[in-house]
Formats: structure tokens, sequence, C-alpha cells
């Protein structure tokens, strides 16, 4: 009996290991389901000669990218790990309840990955000469920073992550407030409502009624006037298919709670892209989690909307806002990038800034594309330190560009930095963004600071250039603009 139950076991085994062998021929492509381009069949012989020394890798992976069964066994190795174990898995934690979480909010959540003093202030200095400039042009400007799901619903994370008293969120809102930068407190609002319900279970970014929410903050800290949408009607279905579900469960899963307003919108037309002919049609595609050719999208409305021009960038969170921002502004441009080109954002045009908590070290990742402003040199009396900062000028064409470096023991007190020209009678000083460039393609090492200046100047010949900041000047030697 021993025996008989011995073999039973060791062909059942083997039947299972086998399985996906036998269903090889019938099985279909998991391309559509991994969201990525699966490994190509490799070639033992290179194309140019010789043995593929990674035939044998390239192999086993091309081969379980196309195993049978294999979208299913990972939904269920996802539920084992997760729902039932609480366990991180496929970038995924989940919490309790159903609710699941990105797995990068982890380190907002617990304050591990603080930026320096200087970055938050860098933040503030860059939002604040955006702000200047658009409001220089006759627009009104405002910064989201959107709160990770966990900062607003954190009581759904698993006990073995302890919330931090203060994180990036909360130290640039009060360096925005010393600044004067135009925000909305987007935490706190979300937080005194967040009984309705305003981010998905299953899905990083908020549902439609967190988004009408916000919309509301975003035109009120504009001062723009708008529609409210107060009392709309709306249905609730159970039909959103939340992007951490999916990355737990690749081949189905749990299904989403999502809002549906009853909303009669203003006849509008979709710009870019080019060649929409139903634009309603295409503005779900661009709300839904497809998120398909929508780095850059441009509406106008067909109705009599009470302002103007918007220019908005955003990241993923931005699309459940399309629909109210298209019908309240005649023009409307919405950019999916973390550089803003101030271009776009000119005679008169209104400028909001979105984009989320874990991603807010970002503003300072790469200059913004603004001409750095002028300053009275008169208004400048600093110290000379008897150190220099090492600096480079490109001429570029559509700019000059002066990026720099500062010495490593620099009092950066406000991160605010200044360039000084001068040439002979003539002294000229513009302020520069405090964000460091990469020089042919690596990050320079110390606080660094990158200005656009308008080839309109009329700069030319060589300037003797010091930097200034902390009330402290450096020397940067000479540069010429040809």
């Amino acid at each position: 009996m021993k025996k008989m139950t011995r073999i039973i076991y060791i062909s059942a085994f083997f039947a299972v290991c086998a399985l996906p062998l036998v269903l090889k021929p019938f099985a279909g492509d998991n391309g559509e389901i991994e969201k990525r381009e699966l490994t190509p069949l490799p070639y033992l012989i290179k194309e140019e000669g010789g043995i593929n020394n990674d035939f044998s890798t390239q192999f086993e992976s091309y081969t379980n990218d196309r195993l049978p069964l294999r979208a299913e066994l990972l939904a269920a190795a996802g539920y084992i790990k997760g729902e039932l174990l609480h366990a991180p898995v496929s970038n995924v934690i989940c919490g309790s309840d159903g609710w699941l979480f990105f797995n990068d909010e982890k380190k907002d959540y617990m304050n591990t990955n603080a930026l320096s003093d200087r970055d938050v202030k860098a933040v503030a200095v860059t939002l604040s000469l955006i702000q200047e400039q658009v409001r220089a042009n006759g627009g009104r400007f405002t910064f989201v920073p959107m709160p990770n799901k966990s900062s607003v619903y954190g009581e759904y994370m698993p006990a073995c992550y302890r919330k931090a008293d203060e994180n990036n969120l909360s130290r640039i809102s009060d360096a925005l407030r010393a600044a004067g930068v135009n925000f909305v407190d987007m935490q706190q609002i979300m937080t005194e409502q967040k009984q309705l319900g305003l981010y998905h279970k299953r899905d990083t970014h908020w549902n439609y009624m967190g988004a009408l929410i916000g919309y509301n903050a975003i035109m009120d800290s504009l001062g723009a006037a708008h529609q409210t949408y107060d009392g709309v009607n709306y249905v609730k279905k159970t039909n959103w298919r939340g992007d951490l579900d999916k990355l737990l469960y690749p081949s189905g899963g749990f299904l989403d709670e999502q809002y549906y307003f009853q909303i009669e919108y203003d006849p509008f037309r979709i710009v870019t892209p080019p060649g929409v002919s139903d634009p309603l049609a295409q503005l779900a595609v661009f709300m839904s989690d497809k998120e398909e050719n929508d780095v850059r999208i441009a509406a106008q409305s067909l109705g009599s909307p009470q302002n103007d021009k918007l220019y908005m960038v955003r990241d993923s969170f931005g699309r459940a806002l399309l629909p109210f921002m298209i019908d309240n502004y005649r023009s409307s441009q919405f950019v999916r990038t973390d550089t803003p080109d101030l271009t776009q954002a000119q005679n008169g045009t209104d400028m909001v800034y979105e984009i989320v908590e874990r991603n807010l070290g970002s503003v300072v990742g790469k200059t913004p594309f603004m001409f750095a402003p002028e300053r009275d040199a008169a208004a400048f009396a600093a110290e000379d330190s008897g150190e220099t900062a090492n600096l480079a000028l490109q001429n570029a064409g559509y700019a000059n560009i002066i990026t720099g470096t500062l010495p490593d023991n620099a009092a950066l007190t406000d991160a605010r930095v200044y360039i000084r020209l001068q040439n002979g009678s003539e002294t000229r000083v513009f302020e520069a963004f405090p964000i460091s460039e990469p020089v042919d393609g690596e990050q320079p090492e110390g606080d660094g600071f990158t200005a656009y200046l308008n080839p309109q100047l009329g700069l030319a010949g060589d300037y003797t250039a010091s930097i200034i900041t902390g009330n402290r000047i450096y020397g940067a030697g000479q540069i010429n603009f040809s």
C-alpha cells in the first residue's frame, strides 16, 4: 500500500511539472499580460559570428516568458504571499481590508528617503522662480503635491511599517509657505474628507470623487472662477481594474469601485493628438488604465468657459482632472513631464504643476526651461569668500546655458544662487535655479546651479563671472559669449 502511495505521489509530482510543457503547443502569448516586450528567441551563433555565450540564460528567459499558466501561477503566488501572508510582492504592499499600496510609498511613509535640507530649500526656490515667471506673464500659478495613498489611508498599512512624524511632503510644504509659493495642501484636504473614499483600494491613484474634490481645491487655489459641480448625481460601479491589482494578479483579480458623474460637459475638441474625430471616446481612453498616447494633450472648449488658457504639468494623477479642467478653460494643455517649459505659460496662461509625493525630489532633478530672471546688481552686497566655484558656459543657440557647482562649504542659507557677470563698467546679475545638470552624462559632485540666459540680452565678449550665495561671493573665472 505504501509503495502504491509513493508511486501515485511521484507520478502526480512529475505530471504537475510536465503540465506546462504539455500545454506549450496550445499556449497563447503572454505579451499582453506582461505589458512588456518578451525575450526573443536567442541564436546559438551570433550574427557577427562566434558562439553566443549567453545562449542558455537568454533561452531560459525566452522559455519563462512563454511558460503556459505563467500568469495564473503568478496570480496564485500573489494571492498567497500578499493577501494571506501580507508580504510585499510584485512591488505591492498588501494592507488590511483589501487595501493595496505601491511599495515605494513606504519610503515616504517611514521617512527613509529624506531629502537634504538644501534640496528641500531648492524645491521651494525652484517653484518660487516658476511662480514669479507665470505671474509676470499675467497668469496664475499653483503647485499640487499629491499625497501618496498611504499618507491619507495609513490605517490600512501593515503594522510593521511605522509612520514618521514628518517626511519630504511636510518639510517641503513648510518651505513653500516660507517662500510664499502658492500651493494646494492636498494632504490636509484629502485627509479631512477621506471618509468619502477618495482613493482606490487596489490602485495607486485617487478615484473620480477624489479628483472632483481635488479639482475644486486647485481652482480655489488659483482664484479662478469655475463650476463646482456641487450636488451632481453619480453612480458607483465595481468595474475599475487597479494598477496594483494588475501587478498582483496579471491574469485577473479583483475589481474596484469607481464613481461616474452625470455631468453634461460643454462640447470640446481634442487638438493634440491630432486627428481625433470622437473627443469623448478619446477622453475616455486618456482616463482609463491604458495611459496611451497621453504625454501631451491639448483641448479647446466649444462652450463659454470663464477662464482663458491653462498649462498643466502633470503625472498619472492628473488624468482624472482632464474633463473638469477642459470644461473650465477656453484652451488647455496637459503635459506629462518632470520638466516644465515656461514658454508654454505666456500671455495670461494659468499654470498648474501637479506631482505625486513619492516623486517630489524630481522637481529639482532637471532644470525647467525658463530664462533666468535678471536682478538689480546694486542690491547685492556680499563679502568675498576667497574660494572659487566651478562654472561652464554652453552657447546652445536657443539659450546661453551656465552650469556650475559650489565649494563643499558654501553657505546655502536659502538655496538662492546668483550669477554676476562683469565686463568693464557693466555688471549684470541673474538668478539661477539651484539644480545640478549632468555634464557629459555624469552628475557633478557638490551643490550645483543652472541658468538659461536669453540670447537676446546682448551679452558679448569676455566677462568675469562670480557666484553669490549666502551673502558670500565665489570667483568663477572668465567666460566668453561669442
